[in-house]
């Protein structure tokens, strides 16, 4: 007769779950090295290299852009551009003198002197004319029998000379807030043309290209190892149930057969043959 059959031995789980975390890691390395795809382009190239390995023994990597050589050269000299661009924009704020003095006396002393500057031209251009009137005045108030000192000549000469100051006030009056404005953009020159130039030699970020991205699914070790287990305890459970039915199909006489036999003599030739069938 056949034996009883063996349970299946039960895998263990911390193995299964750190073989699974294995086949995870190689999964992720892989995802990782099949998404770094090397790119080249008109304007430059993107490739990567395995520049370490973490203390998990992970690989690690570095992106490196490089621009081709038309590029490279001109971004050589735009770096040179922008550093002169900055040298100037210091230059232009340290020359401006801001804080030492309060812009209103800074624009407000430019402002007197442009427009001292446009009232000594106004004033030398009419000059000649200003002479001419009171010349030809002059002439014609002799020729009318006046004479300076007497009241008629002096009214006379009182009102073309209130005149020509009124042309000169007139001109002032006009020209100075023209002259604030001048002293005032003048006074902000250097920190706009320096934030201008400032601006412009400002570092410029790298642009980094997108790449695909592949992912790699494990292997599920612990599904497998799961199926593989109730396949195991399926089979044994299955052997185990024949084994039962075989046994009481071998002891499980029927009692009328049993009776008839005990009449002829059938139990002692049964307890006889048993010895042979164990065997």
């Amino acid at each position: 007769m056949g034996s009883s059959p063996e349970p299946p031995a039960i895998t263990d789980p911390n193995t299964t779950a750190a073989n699974q975390q294995t086949l995870n890691t190689q999964a992720g390395i892989q995802s990782q090295r099949g998404s770094m795809v090397n790119q080249v382009t008109p304007t430059g190239s993107l490739s990567y290299q395995q520049t370490g390995t973490a203390s998990d023994g992970t690989p690690l990597y570095t992106a490196t852009t490089s621009l081709s050589p038309e590029q490279q050269q001109l971004y050589n000299i735009l770096t040179g551009t922008k550093n002169t661009a900055g040298t100037q924009a210091s230059s232009l704020l340290s020359g401006a003198n801001y804080g030492s003095t309060s812009p209103s006396d800074v624009i407000g002393n430019a402002t007197s002197g442009l427009v001292k500057e446009a009232m000594d031209k106004q004033v030398s251009y009419l000059s000649p004319y200003f002479t001419q009137q009171k010349d030809q005045l002059d002439t014609q108030l002799r020729n009318q029998g006046f004479a300076p000192g007497q009241p008629g000549y002096d009214n006379a000469m009182r009102g073309l000379l209130n005149s020509q100051g009124n042309t000169v006030t007139g001109f002032e009056s006009q020209i100075e807030p023209q002259m604030f404005q001048q002293a005032a953009a003048t006074y902000q020159m250097p920190a706009q043309m320096a934030m201008s130039l400032g601006q412009f030699g400002s570092p410029t970020a790298p642009t980094f290209q997108n790449t695909p991205s592949l992912s790699v699914q494990p292997a599920n070790l612990i599904g497998a190892t799961a199926n593989a287990q109730a396949a195991q305890q399926k089979t044994y459970e299955d052997k185990l149930a024949q084994n039962n039915a075989m046994m009481s199909g071998l002891f499980g006489i029927p009692t009328a057969i049993m009776g008839g036999w005990a009449k002829s003599g059938g139990v002692q030739d049964l307890m006889a043959a048993l010895p042979m069938m164990a065997a």
